[in-house]
């Protein structure tokens, strides 16, 4: 047999050796794509859902009624219910504590047998894996188990265990909390963020009436000059969800809900829908709390059951004058929640934006012609109301063709399809092609001069472009300057709008940094949401993002997006060819840190004023609280305990708490659980105990240690040059020593609380600084090289999260309901980070 040729090596040594195997723990830290997503924002929240999740399970199990989320102020989370508390006996097959089964193996819970005995028949989550990804991707996870009288704890260091499962007191409640931290050398960015969180959880609540959901963050202060807390309990659940997404629209007709369940394959269906006066459609679909954005077997078995029922019921009752209204038609204004429960989901992909299940489709379309068939036959004048909707809907759908008719012969009159306002590209690949929609034309100038004019369009806007969310079609397609949008995509609107059509790969909407800018941007947003809404979907809608300073060093000029990154060049300039250096009480140097090992540190100071800003926000001085470290161990208290309004600091753990409390007369951990409401503690027996843990205690005595590692006493924190002893002034302890020789530079700086500011002031020295306010002050070069160049810009995509709440605020805030929009803007006014006045 002749020997056959093959460009591929194989190595004779291919043997055992060869095939790895990884851990659970390895396995999911290296694909975290299967199991959360990806180390992206949306994995990171995913986290904070699968703790949830678990709660929410026992809740509809019957065995919880309320969830407490928080947010600690080292950006940790907490998750804790009034559950059964998970099991702690021995497994029968591990033969270790169930509850370490649950957190530390894959593919261990219980959810995956559906049976009448099983623990859960339904669920959300990761049908058991959820909790064990979550701490294996955490820095370090402790979980408390109220159960059979006892307190158990136990705690993680990703993923691996760090204490054993042991019992730390006693208690007459029952429940799970679990605290985590998500690991920073895995996420790039471990902040939650809080209107995301908010959102999800008040989305359950609405899913599953009854429960009660409480979201504090410790970051976050509200209008009292306390952390924010929000409880969320809906007790007509969808009901009043479907109110919270038609805010700000006038209603037609009242909420119509029902439910419907098919015993025999374990199936539940809950629907609430509204018809309101707006142009759009709002339908959300749920399979066991899960969004399904892009809807699935319910979604279409719920079109087809409502435009039948309507449409029926019409002809029936001889209301069908000539052609019947089409679904489009039919769901114009329509704002709905469509909730499955099913034991067995199958999802297109991980992120189970679609649902898959055949026989959910068919239950749907049974489900929502019996009872919203029903309803219609028993309420004949809401009945019309939406069949005539319907037929307002046809005919305004048809003025609108006609009007992008009329405007499609009037440019072909003109002789060119394409706005003569539009400076486009040579290229017609529209993969690699882009359209800046630019504000002004003094900033489109400089962007048509700037720009690489092979591959980027350049549309220049002239004043406020028109919002369309208070415009009909009609209108909005006599407005020039949404003309020229439209024929410059080329993909067209609403039902004429084919993705395959467009012009463009990217749409980059790029106006300044300012009130008029932000408001520009807002309506163009509003005019894609609502008209061109797949080009968000699809992720070609981008944003922009020019430089707010110009820093000129030596003739050399550098671009800054935004404040943080300000501060980081800062340090970098402060740190070239200069030392830290640290002496002893004599004034004699005793360590000089430069080079990599300077920026780390820098890095440790950096995250220490964090943590300082965040004790100040407890309300807690700082002073104060060094001086509460424990002479021995040099630890830091660990929790804050107020008993009738007067403040107490414990060391140690929830053990520890227990005993202070117990000293103090309170005889159990009850009487900490919470704060009781101001109406009622005059008449309750019970003394007002709540009890803080101070998460950020721990990233705070790493750090500390760290210092002290490198000589420095945190005890010099507020150590400044005037305090001496017996009259004589003391030696400064730190210095930061610049250049070498005859030119070096010394400055001294006191104590630790300055190092950083030193930093930063160094950072200054000897380089200018100049603030955009507009697009307008560049000239073409600058803005090739901030916001056009590939190779240097920094854009944002337009991504869509959540459809029903920005179906929401885009209606509270761009539309009619003038008391609605002021109501939103006083209750979010402390919230605002970046305020132009």
């Amino acid at each position: 047999m002749p020997e056959q040729s093959t460009d591929r090596k194989v190595s004779s040594d291919y043997n055992e050796s060869q095939i790895k195997v990884l851990t659970d723990i390895e396995h999911v830290r290296l694909r975290p794509g299967m199991y959360i997503g990806g180390y992206n924002p949306r994995g990171l929240h995913h986290l904070v859902y699968e703790i949830v999740d678990n709660s929410i399970d026992e809740a509809l199990a019957g065995h919880a009624k309320h969830i407490e989320v928080k947010i600690n102020a080292d950006g940790s989370c907490t998750v804790s219910d009034d559950g059964r508390g998970i099991p702690v006996g021995i497994h029968p097959e591990a033969k270790i504590p169930t509850v370490e089964v649950v957190f530390a193996t894959l593919g261990a819970g219980g959810k995956f047998e559906h049976n009448e005995e099983s623990a859960y028949k339904t669920s959300g989550g990761l049908h058991g894996v959820g909790a064990s990804v979550v701490n294996f991707v955490s820095e370090w996870m402790e979980i408390e188990i109220h159960r059979d009288g006892q307190v158990h704890h136990m705690e993680f260091e990703r993923g691996v265990k760090s204490s054993d499962l042991k019992v730390i007191g006693k208690t007459n409640k029952t429940g799970t909390i679990v605290s985590f931290k998500p690991d920073a050398t895995l996420f790039p960015d471990i902040v939650f963020v809080h209107e995301t969180l908010n959102a999800r959880l008040r989305e359950l609540a609405y899913l599953n009436s009854g429960i009660e959901i409480a979201f504090e963050d410790e970051r976050v202060t509200g209008p009292d000059g306390k952390f924010k807390r929000e409880v969320f309990k809906f007790d007509d659940g969808l009901v009043e969800y479907i109110r919270h997404l038609n805010e700000g629209k006038t209603a037609v007709g009242n909420v119509v809900s029902f439910s419907a369940e098919d015993k025999a394959n374990h199936l539940l269906i809950d629907v609430a829908l509204q018809y309101t006066d707006s142009y759009n459609e709002t339908i959300l679909t749920f399979a066991n709390n899960i969004n399904n954005h892009a809807g699935g077997t319910h979604m279409s078995g719920f079109k087809t059951a409502l435009t039948g029922c309507i449409n029926r019921n019409a002809e029936k009752n001889n209301w069908v004058k000539g052609e019947k209204p089409s679904g489009d038609d039919l769901r114009e204004g329509l704002a709905a929640v469509v909730s499955v429960k099913i034991p067995e989901p199958q999802f297109e992909s991980q992120t189970k934006d679609k649902l898959l299940n055949t026989e959910v489709e068919s239950f749907v379309i049974q489900a929502v012609n019996e009872k919203f068939g029903a309803y219609l036959e028993e309420n004949p004048k809401e009945a019309k109301l939406v069949f005539e909707k319907g037929m307002a809907a046809a005919e305004a759908r048809e003025a609108a063709r006609k009007a992008r008719e009329l405007t499609r012969r009037k440019n072909a009159m003109d002789g060119n399809s394409l706005p003569g306002k539009l400076s486009d590209c040579r290229s017609k690949d529209r993969d690699v092609t882009e359209l800046f929609l630019v504000e002004g034309d003094s900033a489109g100038g400089s962007a048509k001069g700037g720009r690489d004019s092979d591959k980027q369009a350049i549309l220049a806007l002239r004043g406020k472009l028109l919002n369309v969310e208070k415009a009909t079609v009609v209108k909005m397609l006599g407005h020039e300057e949404i003309r020229a949008i439209i024929s410059a995509i080329g993909c067209g609107i609403r039902d004429d709008f084919d993705l395959n059509k467009r012009r463009y790969g990217k749409i980059v909407i790029m106006t300044d940094a300012d009130v008029d800018g932000s408001h520009i941007r807002t309506l163009l947003l509003t005019f894609f949401f609502r008209h061109m809404v797949e080009l968000i979907k699809q992720g070609h809608v981008f944003v922009a993002q020019p430089p707010l300073y110009q820093v000129t060093q030596k003739k050399r000029v550098q671009y800054i997006i935004d404040n943080n990154d300000m501060l980081a060049m800062y340090v970098g300039l402060a740190l070239e060819e200069t030392a830290l250096v640290i002496r002893d009480e004599a004034g004699h140097e005793k360590r000089r840190i430069a080079g990599d090992d300077l920026k780390e540190f820098v890095a440790r100071l950096q995250k220490m004023e964090g943590i300082v800003k965040l004790i100040g926000r407890r309300g807690i001085d700082f002073a104060e609280f060094l001086g509460r470290r424990d002479s021995q161990t040099g630890n830091f208290p660990s929790f804050r305990v107020t008993i009738d309004g007067e403040d107490h600091y414990v060391h140690g753990n929830n053990d520890d708490v227990r005993a202070f409390l117990a000293h103090h007369e309170i005889e159990d951990d009850a009487d900490a659980a919470a704060l009781p409401s101001p109406e009622a503690t005059p008449a309750a027996p019970k003394r007002i105990v709540k009890v803080v843990e101070l998460h950020e205690v721990k990233d705070l005595e790493k750090i500390v240690d760290e210092l002290a590692a490198l000589d420095i006493d945190i005890g010099n924190y507020f150590l400044t040059q005037e305090e001496s002893v017996a009259g004589e002034k003391l030696p400064t302890l730190y210095a930061f020593a610049t250049g070498e020789g005859e030119k070096q530079t010394v400055r001294d700086v006191p104590g630790v609380g300055d190092l950083l500011d030193t930093v930063y002031s160094l950072g200054k020295h000897g380089i200018e600084v100049k603030r955009f306010k507009g697009l307008g002050e560049m000239n073409s070069e600058e803005l090739w090289d901030t916001t056009l160049d590939p190779a240097r810009r920094m854009l944002l995509r337009v991504t869509l999260e959540d459809a029903g709440e920005a179906e929401r605020l885009f209606s509270v805030l761009m539309g009619e309901d003038v008391e609605r929009r002021r109501q939103y803007i006083e209750d979010h006014a402390l919230e605002v980070k970046n305020l132009d006045v």
